[in-house]
C-alpha cells in the first residue's frame, strides 16, 4: 500500500511539473530581431522567420517581430505575433572591406543601443539573422552588443552564409564581426561546418548550435485549413508511408478498399509508420456510414490503429458529401504511395492524379487495362477483379510479400526518399522539437545538444 502511495505521489508531482513547465513556456517571450521594412517572400529569410514565428506560436511561446519603423505589411505577419516597429534604419554601408567607419557610425550605434535596451527588456530570448555576420549590419552588431550588457535575455545568432577564415590584426569595430557575444550561441544550418563557424568567431564547438532551414509543406503548398488541421490531428508529416485513395462511399466494395487496408496493415507490421487517407464522397446515408465503420474495424483487425485511417467524411458533417478537388490535390501532395486494387475501371482519373503526385503506383494485375496507362512504371499484384478470380495458397503470406516488395521498391527510390525526409524532418514541428526548443531549454539545464537527423 505504501509503495502504491509513493508511486501515486510521484506521478502527481510529474504531472504538476509538466503543467508548470507549460505555463512557464507560455510566459517566455522570444524576439525575432530583423531589419525588415516589408514582408516579402522574394527574400528567402522572410520564409525562415515566418516558420520560426509559427513554431513559437504553435508551441506556446510569445513571439515578437522587431522591424523597421516604416514596416507596413502587418497583415501578412502570422496572426498572434506582436510587431514592434522600433529598429532604427539608416543608409547601410558594407563594411566587409574593414574600411574606416563612415561619419555618423557612432551615432547609429547609439540609436540602436537605446532602441534595443528599451524594447528588449521584457524579452527572454532573441533570434537574430546575420546581424553579427554581414558587413552591412556592423552598426547593428555593435549597438546590439552594447545594449546586451544591460539586458537579461539570451541571444541566438543565425548565420546564413558560409564562414570565412578569421582575419588577423582586427581592429574595432570590425573585430565584432569575428567575436562571440556573451550570453549567446551561434546558430548554423548544418553540422558539417560548425567547427569553421566556431573558429571564425574565436570560439569552440560548444558555442555553435545547428537548426536547419525549414521547408514546411503546409506553407510551401499553401494548404487549406482543412488539410492543415488533418496534418496536425493525425500527425501526417511524420509518417513513412502516406496513401491517398479518393473513393465514393457507395463504391467501397468495387474499389476493394479492405484489401488496400490489409496491405497497409502489413506495411505497419514491418515497422513503417503509415497513414491511409480516404477523401470519401457520398457518405451522408446510414448505409455508407456503416460501410466506413466496417472498413475501420477491418483495418484494426489488420493491425492499423484509428489514427492510421482518415476518412474525410468523419471530419465534419459538411464533408459527408465530399471534399473539393483542391483538397484532394493537396492531400496527394503529401503521399508517396498509391495502391489501386480496383476491380474495374475505364480511364481512372485518380490514377492519373497519383502519378502526377509522383507516387509509387501499385496496381491490380488482375485487371489488365490498368497496364495500358503506366506499363512497367508501376508494381502489379493480383488483387482479383470482375474478370479474374484469385485464390492464394496462403493469403496472409501473400500480403506480407506485397508489403515486402513495396518497402523494397520505396527504399531504392531516391526522389521519393528525399521527399520523405523533407516531409518528416524539415517541417517546422520536427525542427522545433528536435533542434530549436532543446536549444532554448539549455538555459534551464535540461538539454545540452541540438538534434541531428
Amino acid at each position: 500500500m505504501a509503495e502504491r502511495y509513493v508511486v501515486h505521489v510521484m506521478i502527481k508531482q510529474k504531472y504538476l511539473y509538466q503543467i508548470n513547465m507549460e505555463e512557464e513556456k507560455k510566459s517566455k517571450k522570444v524576439a525575432c530581431l530583423t531589419t525588415f521594412y516589408e514582408w516579402s517572400k522574394a527574400y528567402s529569410l522572410t520564409s525562415v522567420v515566418e516558420e520560426q514565428l509559427l513554431s513559437l506560436l504553435e508551441n506556446g511561446y510569445t513571439p515578437i517581430l522587431f522591424v523597421h519603423d516604416n514596416f507596413k505589411d502587418d497583415a501578412k505577419v502570422p496572426t498572434g505575433v506582436e510587431i514592434r516597429k522600433v529598429v532604427p534604419r539608416f543608409q547601410l554601408i558594407d563594411y566587409s572591406g574593414h574600411q574606416d567607419p563612415e561619419p555618423g557610425f557612432q551615432e547609429q550605434v547609439a540609436k540602436i543601443k537605446e532602441a534595443f535596451k528599451s524594447h528588449l527588456k521584457d524579452v527572454d530570448f532573441v533570434f537574430t539573422h546575420d546581424l553579427i555576420f554581414q558587413g552591412w549590419f556592423l552598426p547593428y552588431n555593435v549597438g546590439m552588443r552594447e545594449a546586451a550588457k544591460d539586458l537579461p535575455c539570451k541571444w541566438f545568432h543565425w548565420i546564413h552564409s558560409a564562414p570565412s577564415p578569421r582575419p588577423e590584426n582586427l581592429v574595432t569595430p570590425h573585430v565584432w564581426r569575428y567575436a562571440k557575444m556573451p550570453n549567446s550561441k551561434l546558430v548554423y544550418m548544418n553540422h558539417y561546418d560548425t567547427l569553421r563557424v566556431a573558429e571564425m568567431y574565436g570560439g569552440q564547438l560548444d558555442d555553435v548550435r545547428v537548426v536547419y532551414n525549414p521547408l514546411d509543406l503546409r506553407s510551401f503548398f499553401n494548404y487549406s485549413p482543412f488539410v492543415s488541421n488533418l496534418i496536425k490531428k493525425y500527425d501526417i508529416l511524420s509518417a513513412d508511408i502516406v496513401d491517398v485513395y479518393p473513393v465514393s462511399s457507395t463504391r467501397f466494395t468495387g474499389k476493394q478498399v479492405d484489401k488496400l487496408l490489409r496491405v497497409m496493415g502489413n506495411l505497419k507490421k514491418r515497422g513503417k509508420k503509415v497513414r491511409f487517407i480516404c477523401p470519401n464522397a457520398h457518405a451522408n446515408a446510414q448505409r455508407e456510414k456503416s460501410g466506413i465503420d466496417y472498413l475501420i474495424q477491418k483495418g484494426i483487425e489488420f493491425g492499423l490503429s484509428r489514427q492510421d485511417m482518415i476518412f474525410t467524411s468523419y471530419e465534419g458533417k459538411e464533408y459527408e458529401v465530399g471534399v473539393s478537388h483542391e483538397i484532394v490535390r493537396e492531400l496527394f501532395t503529401l503521399s508517396n504511395l498509391f495502391i489501386f486494387p480496383t476491380q474495374s475501371e475505364n480511364c481512372p482519373l485518380i490514377l492519373l492524379e497519383a502519378a502526377a503526385s509522383k507516387c509509387l503506383l501499385v496496381l491490380n494485375q488482375s485487371f489488365a487495362p490498368l497496364r495500358e496507362f503506366f506499363g512497367e512504371n508501376a508494381l502489379y499484384f493480383q488483387f482479383g477483379s470482375l474478370t479474374e478470380t484469385v485464390s492464394y495458397n496462403n493469403e496472409e503470406v501473400w500480403y506480407e510479400d506485397v508489403a515486402k516488395v513495396i518497402i523494397a521498391e520505396l527504399s531504392k527510390n531516391r526522389p521519393i526518399n528525399a521527399f520523405n525526409k523533407l516531409r518528416q524532418k524539415f517541417n517546422r514541428d520536427w525542427i522545433f522539437k528536435n533542434q530549436m526548443e532543446p536549444m532554448l531549454n539549455e538555459y534551464d539545464g535540461s538539454i545540452d545538444q541540438a538534434g541531428k537527423l
